[in-house]
């Protein structure tokens, strides 16, 4: 039998990209454990962001499901969770955004994508369109052991409790006085990895 071999997918903050740091931090960890990895780029409508990843996955066969990390910062983080409770994926998410359409409401107009020269337009119905994915399909795992959550303290864009009151039967990590961006990310990998490979062997024993 072909062994299936693990698949990582990171998707990346609000106006940032699939080669931010902690995109080439997991890249590399995944490249480590020998997992596959895959970055798409988020800066599209959010109903072009859901079609691509609901796509991504419905190619993905099911036992390659059960191995399969989503990881989601920041904005990122609504869209892994929501994918992971439709796909039955294990996920984890960094300083989530679990309440986007209040925050992208008031980001409108054309903006850079951090770390590039790239610019794109942040249009008003990306807010209605956000809310009506999170009503579609909440952001919030179906098995609150599935979903691990990453969380700065001192994040001065969102408030770290808000999160950790929406996902409190979830694992948790805090990152005491880290900032949104989360710097230490590379310190939580191994805890990551280990996270993943309890959830993945969990699946597959399940099947």
């Amino acid at each position: 039998m072909t062994e299936v071999k693990p698949l990582a997918v990171y998707l990346h903050g609000f106006l940032s990209s699939p080669g931010s740091a902690k995109g080439r931090e997991l890249h590399e960890e995944a490249v480590s454990a020998g997992w596959d990895f895959l970055a798409p780029d988020l800066n599209i409508s959010p109903l072009e962001v859901d079609r691509l990843l609901v796509g991504l996955m419905d190619s993905v066969p099911e036992e390659r499901r059960r191995r399969t990390l989503v990881l989601g910062s920041s904005l990122g983080g609504f869209y892994a969770l929501r994918l992971a409770r439709r796909f039955s994926l294990t996920a984890a998410t960094v300083n989530p955004c679990l309440n986007p359409w209040e925050f992208v409401a008031g980001q409108t107009g054309e903006r850079e994508v951090y770390g590039t020269n790239r610019k794109v337009v942040v249009r008003e119905t990306f807010a209605d369109e956000l809310l009506a994915l999170s009503r579609e399909v909440p952001p919030k795992p179906l098995d609150p052991a599935d979903a691990l959550t990453l969380l700065s303290t001192a994040d001065e864009v969102l408030d770290y409790r808000f999160a950790r009151n929406e996902l409190i039967q979830s694992p948790a990590i805090l990152s005491v006085g880290d900032d949104h961006r989360m710097q230490r990310f590379a310190r939580y990998l191994p805890a990551l990895r280990a996270f993943f490979e309890r959830r993945m062997a969990a699946k597959v024993r399940a099947q």
